[in-house]
């Protein structure tokens, strides 16, 4: 496991030094002279403070889901779970190997992997629902944001894709039953059998999971979706404040909803940790309120507190729960 992690990390730097190189030598023309910076105490203090908001209630989320199964799930086994999954999320492509960490977590706590994979899902919607929630303001008062091609065509990309993912859930959720009879009744190989009734048991658990979330855990539900809301829009909203730090123009909404269509705008990218496109996109994106002076420092910022320091967060808990690499293997 420490090799895979080692690997990732080379890679992620990889893509992370090739963006910063085309960004200075393609856009910038040059490394940049000159660069003005306000590291003002209130802005520092301002980003702190939603960087921790962000951070406790993005655990909180998952805590008061997790509860719905077990009680024993606790803050900390939470926190490895949202932090050690950034890390890991950081370091494979399409920023998908937090997903077996995070079942491994979940199931020292008697959670089964369908019922946490609902846990996941449940999460994932959450985002969706913040998403659905938030768009008509930016549609409404940024329209501007949406009009370049390259947006638009992120924007549907994302569309489809959780059009497809939601259509193949239900079709899987909704026929289980008659794909195990098939099984059952098919005249293949017993250990693929076995393996093939093993995922089946799991998706039944992962419909009881979404079904307790909904019913017997709904207030935990609501609450974890309320917790939704706080993390990310004070994500969203800490990026006022670094771009305050890079002498940007001075409007908190622009800069709220660019945070917004970003996040989303990345969340199903190729390379390890978003390494490249998001630096790019963040140059993109904020050309037309960060001087160009200030870029690099201003990427480097912005990934630095939505990145860089919740994944260096997430290694340290790794690392501290002994065993856990090379159970992992």
């Amino acid at each position: 496991m420490k090799g895979k992690i080692r690997r990732g990390v080379v890679l992620f730097l990889v893509f992370t030094v090739i963006a910063y190189a085309a960004i200075i030598f393609l856009y910038l023309r040059g490394f940049p002279r000159n660069v003005g910076t306000d590291f003002r105490l209130a802005f520092v203090l301002g980003a702190l403070a939603l960087f921790s908001i962000s951070t406790i209630f993005n655990i909180l989320r998952v805590f008061f889901l997790g509860r719905i199964f077990s009680k024993s799930f606790t803050f900390s086994d939470s926190a490895s779970f949202t932090l050690g999954g950034v890390l890991l999320a950081l370091i494979t492509p399409f920023q998908a190997g937090g997903m077996p960490f995070q079942l491994y977590i979940m199931s020292k706590r008697g959670i089964s992997p369908g019922e946490g994979t609902s846990i996941l899902v449940g999460r994932g919607v959450q985002s969706v629902v913040v998403f659905a929630a938030t768009i008509p303001f930016t549609m409404l008062f940024f329209s501007s944001l949406l009009s370049g091609g390259m947006v638009h065509n992120l924007l549907k990309y994302f569309l489809i894709l959780y059009s497809v993912l939601f259509f193949a859930v239900g079709i899987v959720l909704s026929f289980t039953s008659r794909i195990r009879g098939a099984v059952n009744a098919g005249r293949i190989n017993e250990k693929i059998k076995k393996v093939a009734i093993k995922i089946l048991d799991e998706v039944q658990n992962f419909r009881k999971g979404i079904q307790m979330m909904l019913t017997k855990g709904l207030k935990e539900s609501m609450i974890s979706l309320l917790c939704t809301f706080i993390s990310l829009y004070a994500s969203f909203a800490l990026t006022y404040y670094v771009v305050m730090i890079a002498k940007g123009k001075n409007d908190f909404f622009l800069s709220f909803n660019m945070q917004f269509l970003l996040t989303y705008l990345s969340a199903f990218v190729p390379t390890p940790g978003s390494s490249g496109v998001a630096e790019g996109g963040i140059a993109l994106f904020y050309s037309q309120i960060v001087p160009k002076s200030a870029t690099i420092l201003f990427i480097f910022l912005q990934r630095l507190v939505t990145t860089y320091i919740p994944a260096f967060l997430g290694l340290l808990l790794m690392f501290g729960k002994r065993g856990i690499l090379s159970e992992l293997k």
